[in-house]
């Protein structure tokens, strides 16, 4: 669904997606090609801040951080036109569990400050459980707690680390062992984003999905066993050739249906 409400701002690629509720608020958020949305979203119907702060590794970083930064001017342009637009900081940490770190975290904690981020910050956390944690625990404690929002990348971290508020850091003496509960605002699962997994995480992301199924439905687990090979399918699908299939509900094939039904009953 495109809108254009400026004739100097590119059309906005907004996609129809499914909310999901949980304690009482809609913010879990599904669908396909979300950038467009969740930066209109944040803008629209979160509070307001002076600055952004968009956290992610390099590898993800190489994929997504100019899709973020030209999606955020477009739909500022567009949410508030003629109204200057607040600042978007990006910090790139290096990937994999040795940036979950209590250092890690005072780095980014030490930047922010010099960047001279205060209260009304957002920021968000693009990546899979590394990123989450880490990302989550900044937030709750950056001046005694700021609002983040959650753009899991791995199935993974769709189906269950970026659910339910659990943010930590590993010290020498054990995983998540320093943290805090601290609830994002949003949870965006961006289906489209699953193209890029290597198979291994895929695969870690989908046993977690059966798990889910398998414990609370069997209707769900009926239809994981029938349309496994759909679902791989559909992942494959993602951004192949660049195109937007799956941003609205006619243009999504039957197997990109089949997996955003079945992340969003995990998801649950």
């Amino acid at each position: 669904m495109s809108t254009d409400s400026s004739s100097n701002a590119r059309s906005l690629q907004i996609a129809e997606v499914e909310r999901i509720s949980i304690l009482g608020s809609e913010s879990i958020v599904c669908g396909f090609h979300l950038v467009d949305y969740i930066w209109t979203d944040i803008f629209t119907n979160l509070a307001a801040a002076s600055t952004y702060v968009l956290i992610t590794d390099t590898n993800l970083a190489a994929l997504y951080a100019d899709k973020y930064k030209e999606g955020f001017t477009a739909a500022w342009a567009h949410v508030r036109p003629g109204v200057a637009a607040p600042r978007l900081l990006v910090r790139v940490l290096p990937p994999g569990e040795t940036s979950k770190s209590r250092a890690t975290k005072s780095e980014i904690e030490d930047w922010m400050l010099a960047q001279k981020c205060t209260r009304d910050t957002l920021v968000m956390a693009l990546g899979g459980g590394v990123i989450g944690d880490l990302v989550g625990f900044v937030a709750a404690t950056f001046m005694r707690g700021v609002p983040f929002v959650q753009v899991p990348t791995s199935l993974l971290a769709m189906v269950d680390s970026s659910i339910g508020g659990k943010t930590a850091v590993d010290t020498p003496a054990g995983k998540n062992l320093v943290g805090s509960f601290w609830q994002p605002k949003r949870i965006f699962m961006d289906m489209a984003v699953l193209s890029t997994l290597p198979p291994r995480e895929f695969s870690n992301g989908m046993a977690e999905v059966v798990k889910t199924a398998a414990i609370w439905t069997a209707e769900e687990f009926d239809v994981l066993e029938a349309g496994a090979e759909d679902i791989r399918a559909a992942v494959l699908e993602g951004q192949k050739d660049g195109h937007m299939a799956g941003l609205t509900i006619a243009s999504r094939s039957e197997a990109q249906s089949l997996l955003l039904r079945v992340i969003s009953a995990s998801a649950r």
